[in-house]
């Protein structure tokens, strides 16, 4: 059976939307995010099974930052190593890490649509050359967040930096 990547990407807009609608009726970080993975997704065009990746991975960069600020939820790459203390669990502290995260994602996957995130970052304020790994800081989780799974990802036999054979 043959589906269309407007089909595919529409599908996969839909399902994100109604999965988040019960959350929050203002755009999130999450949500945002996600518009961008999608405009990118629509602007480069890749085949579907690329783009459940794509999702996959900015969607686990961000979990893995935001689990750091939760008291039970435990990354998928980096387990609770991330934990922060409880005082440092704020919402501002889960957006920054989470845009980090996402930030960082989507440029290792889109590099030709880095102006878009880039613009991204500075309506939120963030700085995009902030790369810090200092753990005590919300850039410095979703920094380390994202590379653990970008690491990772790279390896997973995809071929998205096109460096396998065959």
């Amino acid at each position: 059976m043959f589906f269309s990547k407007n089909v595919v990407i529409s599908t996969l807009s839909l399902c994100i939307g109604l999965a988040l609608a019960p959350v929050a009726s203002a755009d999130t970080s999450v949500t945002e995010w996600n518009a961008q993975a999608l405009q990118a997704i629509r602007v480069t065009h890749p085949g579907p099974p690329m783009v459940a990746r794509m999702l996959a991975i900015t969607n686990t960069a961000m979990f893995d930052a935001w689990a750091a600020y939760d008291k039970k939820a435990v990354g998928t790459r980096l387990g609770g190593t991330l934990r922060r203390p409880d005082f440092e669990r704020t919402d501002a502290n889960k957006e920054k890490a989470m845009s980090y995260a996402a930030y960082r994602a989507l440029v290792d996957l889109f590099p030709s649509m880095k102006a878009n995130f880039d613009a991204e970052m500075a309506l939120h304020g963030y700085d995009i050359n902030d790369t810090s790994t200092n753990l005590a800081t919300p850039q410095g989780i979703g920094n380390v967040a994202a590379q653990a799974v970008i690491d990772f990802r790279h390896n997973d036999g995809s071929n998205q930096l096109g460096n396998l054979n065959g």
